[in-house]
């Protein structure tokens, strides 16, 4: 019963509705641990960036789906990421969801190992406040 509940977890984090914000709650809400739930659900939120950089990386061979892609940059979006850069990312990862901030990593061409490194250090940090919030708000309650 135990796996079922984690297993819904994951399934609330990897969509991209849920991601780890709603998980980790649920998960607590439906009495699983939180030094569980917790990385159960920044693991199954970081699932999707891999699968979309491959799909980036499979467009681009192509050469009408790379200038399609090319057309959907936005100036604005590549200028604050030109000066947040990294940082800009981390912060906003969770606020935005993985899917969107890897979509537009990928749009203004950022180096996959920067934006993996980022996205997972962010869901984790966020993870951690999280548990953080929820432990000590059941234990005020």
């Amino acid at each position: 019963m135990e796996l079922i509940r984690l297993i819904i977890v994951a399934l609330i984090s990897v969509s991209p509705i849920g991601e780890e914000m709603i998980a980790i709650p649920a998960g607590v809400a439906m009495g699983l641990p939180i030094f569980i739930v917790a990385p159960v659900a920044a693991a199954a939120n970081f699932l999707p960036v891999p699968v979309i950089s491959f799909i980036f990386y499979q467009g681009n061979k192509y050469t009408r789906i790379h200038g399609w892609l090319l057309r959907r940059r936005n100036e604005k979006v590549k200028r604050w990421m030109d000066k947040y850069g990294i940082a800009g990312l981390f912060l906003l990862t969770p606020w935005i969801g993985v899917y969107a901030a890897t979509i537009t990593c990928e749009l203004l061409s950022m180096q996959r190992a920067k934006i993996y490194a980022a996205v997972a250090a962010s869901l984790v940090f966020y993870a951690v406040i999280a548990a953080l919030v929820i432990t000590l708000g059941i234990r005020f309650i």
